[in-house]
């Protein structure tokens, strides 16, 4: 009997990414497709609470069940674990651009989709692969090929469904280079804390009037980290990420620290 594996997205139905992803693994697992149907990219664990959500397109594609719905990435996880029971793994991906440092996983719909699936108790994998800046938010993604990419992502899909997670993991986080060359190898990586600096720039619109756009500008990052191995020396790059990250040790210090203010 096949797995059940649920691959959802932030891109929508028409990723490229995910369509390729989703043609990999149709006949190694049961699947189902459950995704925003449109771009909702940087969206993050978004959930939608305060209007229905509708679904856009319910179909049988070939080898799998596709779901669109006009909710966030997140709401693909409430929406699979309603109409789809057993699921043993959520596959988040593939993004187009990597996805890395907490200022992108915690800014990703893309990873806060494998976030929210690991709060609800599932394991949860994310894909990533670094694209061109002008592919990030458009609806299709990136056209860099990605056969590479599903075969690692099969291999690693595999080997959670035949051990489950590492003790103590509930998300893994995976990312590839733009280009994967003979040298490219699978590091294991912490996140870096940010991989841009935002700036406010001030534009004027054709009516005259001002708006205002949040730039990202790329740093240096550091070495070691997960930005430094996916976008300097051009490795696959995987972090763990956990749930309840707060340490007993943390809790020691900060119990220590507030004794002076206990009531």
């Amino acid at each position: 009997m096949l797995h059940k594996v649920c691959l959802i997205n932030d891109d929508g139905p028409l990723s490229q990414g995910l369509l390729s992803l989703a043609d990999s693994l149709k006949s190694r697992v049961d699947l189902i497709v459950v995704v925003p149907d449109g771009q909702r990219s940087a969206t993050g664990k978004a959930l939608t609470f305060n209007r229905p959500i509708r679904f856009t397109r319910e179909c049988a594609m070939d080898g799998y069940t596709l779901i669109a719905h006009d909710g966030m990435p997140a709401d693909s996880v409430v929406i699979a674990q309603y109409f789809a029971k057993d699921i043993a793994l959520f596959v988040s991906g593939i993004n187009s651009g990597a996805n890395v440092g907490y200022q992108s996983i915690l800014t990703s719909g893309t990873v806060c989709g494998a976030i929210e699936a690991a709060i609800r108790g599932f394991p949860a994998i994310a894909v990533s692969q670094e694209g061109h800046s002008d592919e990030w938010f458009t609806p299709s993604g990136s056209k860099t090929d990605s056969q590479y990419v599903c075969q690692f992502t099969n291999r690693l899909i595999d080997l959670v469904l035949q051990l489950g997670m590492p003790k103590g993991v509930d998300v893994l986080n995976l990312n590839f280079p733009h280009e994967i060359k003979k040298t490219t190898r699978l590091v294991i990586t912490k996140p870096t804390s940010a991989r841009m600096v935002n700036e406010v720039e001030r534009r004027m619109d054709p009516q005259g009037s001002p708006y205002y756009w949040i730039r990202g500008i790329e740093i240096e990052p550091r070495p070691g980290t997960d930005a430094h191995e996916v976008l300097v020396n051009g490795n696959v790059s995987l972090s763990p990420f956990t749930v309840e990250g707060v340490s007993d040790a943390l809790i020691d210090l900060l119990r220590d620290f507030v004794r002076p203010l206990s009531f």
